[in-house]
């Protein structure tokens, strides 16, 4: 069986490394645009800021240990078409056969038309690449001041990478808060407290309109033009679709996908970034452009090539990031979006500590969780504290999973010890707080 992917990134690679372990007589071929196999997109804030040291330090593998588990690689490839009635992918370098296809192609940054976009001193932050040209131009030019366009995450791992290099870091975004896709106003009001006291400025429900200089002198925000040597866009990814779209396969936002990620026709399949997936609270299509949903997305077509009967499950779409210590983790819907669905909640928070009152080193943490009134289940949480948010986050998301109801949270068997945690768990105390809203 030949088996091609296309894209050489995190979905990409490990379907390959899945396939390899599930079919030892496959024939795989990548094909990517890069010249590296996957690489870790998330730590590249961690590269600028210095906590990794080199652009290299982040790719997973050498493209040799692929090779030598007989994974054929062609990169530096571009890929003009597919040819579906042939079975054939037609690349820069000829064209390569298939009997099934994996559409591993990614997501591209979003650049919205300002003027003065394309000018020296603007940057992405996607690709090993866009590090590179980053940390050459703070060599070069030792920056000031960087003005951050976008408070998704990728804008404030970025914004937290220039303030620990020493700049004076504003933040501009179109919405009333930042991460307003993944946090409600009152649990990011707590991460936007931490980024000012470290130094990093907001602005909220406004936009840049242009950009002046080449090098970057300045970013106009309403009427008026602020001084920057430095300016990031991170104004989200575009699923790539476009590849999809010219084979004649179904499209929307992502590449439409059903229950085993085959799209519109069978031989074909879409995982990663341009993937379009089911919503577990919701049920309706999303994107899930997360390494974790990657890689689960990669395993689940690679034994469903082998010949097993998986499937990719609704997502939850669970997030974790630090902000200069603060930890902030997220799954589910977020109030707002609920009450823009219709979707009827009751909603409970409770901020505590991480460990008993009478043990010093606790650090405060906030735990909200919102459960749906029709069926009492939880459907999202949001959790921001000084220390382990990613133990209660993975636990609450993998609650969720498993359909629990807010009396399943409080009656929770949690662990307790006084240098750890404490005897009653913030997430058992949210859900009781929750609880007498459901009654």
């Amino acid at each position: 069986m030949k088996v091609v992917v296309i894209g050489s990134g995190t979905a990409g690679s490990n379907f390959a490394l899945f396939l390899r372990k599930a079919d030892m007589k496959a024939e795989i071929t990548v094909i990517g645009k890069e010249p590296t196999m996957q690489y870790s997109p998330c730590a590249l804030p961690h590269v600028i800021s210095g906590t990794i040291e080199k652009p290299e330090d982040v790719i997973v593998f050498p493209n040799e240990f692929y090779e030598k588990q007989k994974i054929k690689l062609m990169l530096g490839t571009e890929v003009d078409g597919i040819n579906r009635e042939r079975k054939v992918v037609v690349t820069d370098k000829g064209e390569v056969p298939y009997d099934k296809l994996v559409l591993a192609v990614g997501s591209k940054a979003f650049v919205p038309p300002v003027k003065g976009i394309e000018n020296e001193g603007v940057f992405t932050l996607k690709s090993l690449e866009d590090v590179r040209r980053i940390k050459a131009y703070i060599a070069e030019r030792k920056p000031k001041k960087a003005i951050v366009i976008g408070a998704g995450l990728i804008g404030l791992e970025g914004a937290e990478a220039f303030a620990k290099l020493g700049m004076e870091v504003l933040v501009v975004e179109m919405m009333d808060r930042l991460m307003p896709t993944m946090l409600d106003k009152d649990t990011a009001k707590l991460v936007q407290a931490e980024m000012e006291g470290h130094g990093v400025s907001f602005r909220f429900n406004e936009g840049a309109n242009e950009i002046i200089g080449s090098p970057v002198k300045a970013v106009k925000i309403g009427d008026e033009e602020v001084p920057a040597d430095l300016v990031l866009v991170a104004t989200g990814v575009r699923a790539n679709v476009d590849l999809a779209k010219k084979a004649g396969l179904e499209v929307n936002r992502g590449i439409v996908v059903n229950e085993h990620l085959q799209t519109s026709d069978p031989n074909i399949y879409a995982i990663g970034d341009c993937a379009e997936v089911i919503d577990a609270v919701t049920g309706k299509r999303t994107l899930s452009q997360l390494g974790t949903s990657a890689v689960r997305m990669a395993k689940v077509t690679a034994e469903h090539i082998a010949g097993k009967d998986v499937v990719f499950r609704p997502v939850f779409n669970t997030a974790i990031t630090e902000l200069f210590g603060l930890e902030i983790g997220t799954f589910g819907i977020i109030e707002e979006r609920a009450k823009r669905e219709g979707i009827e909640v009751a909603v409970g928070k409770f901020k505590g500590s991480t460990k008993p009152e009478y043990y010093p080193g606790g650090k405060p943490i906030t735990v909200k969780l919102i459960f749906r009134k029709s069926d009492r289940k939880l459907i999202g949480g949001q959790v921001v504290g000084g220390e382990r948010v990613w133990g209660r986050i993975m636990t609450l998301s993998a609650l969720a999973q498993k359909g629990a109801t807010a009396e399943d949270v409080i009656y929770l068997e949690t662990a307790y010890a006084p240098p750890i945690s404490p005897t009653i768990d913030p997430i058992s105390v949210a859900a009781e707080m929750a609880l007498r809203r459901l009654r």
